[in-house]
C-alpha cells in the first residue's frame, strides 16, 4: 500500500517544518503573520511567534504520527486480510477522533491568535 508510505513522508516534512519553526526561524511559514502589513509585523517578536506556531504543530504532528502508526498497524493488516468490515466502526471512532483533535488544536490556535506575542515596550 502506496499511501502508508505517503503519509510517513507528509508525517516527516512537516516534523521539519516544526523543527524550523520551534528554533524561532520560520516566521515566514506562518501564514496569519505574513498577511499582516509590515509595520503590524513591527509590533510583534519573530521568534515568539515561530515558537508558537512550532508548538501548535507539533501538537499536530503528534497526531499525525499516531494517526499514520494506527493506520500502518491496525488498518494495513484487516486491508490485507479482507477483514475490514469488522474493524469499520473503530476506524470510524479514530478517524473521527483524530479529526476532532485538530480541530481543537486549530481552535485553541485561533483563539490564542498572536496576542502572547507582541513585543514587549523597552519604556515602561
Amino acid at each position: 500500500m502506496w499511501f502508508i508510505w505517503f503519509m510517513w513522508a507528509f508525517a516527516a516534512i512537516v516534523a521539519i517544518i516544526t523543527i524550523v519553526l520551534l528554533t524561532g526561524k520560520g516566521s515566514m511559514l506562518v501564514s496569519g503573520f505574513n498577511t499582516k502589513s509590515p509595520e503590524e509585523r513591527e509590533k510583534y517578536d519573530k521568534k515568539k511567534v515561530s515558537r508558537q506556531a512550532g508548538v501548535f504543530m507539533l501538537l499536530i504532528d503528534i497526531g499525525l504520527i499516531l494517526l499514520s502508526s494506527y493506520i500502518h498497524l491496525k488498518v494495513l493488516p484487516v486491508i490485507q486480510n479482507h477483514t475490514i468490515s469488522d474493524q469499520s466502526t473503530e476506524i470510524m471512532a479514530v478517524s473521527f477522533g483524530f479529526c476532532g483533535y485538530v480541530i481543537a488544536v486549530a481552535a485553541v490556535a485561533v483563539i490564542r491568535g498572536f496576542k502572547h506575542c507582541l513585543k514587549e515596550d523597552k519604556n515602561s
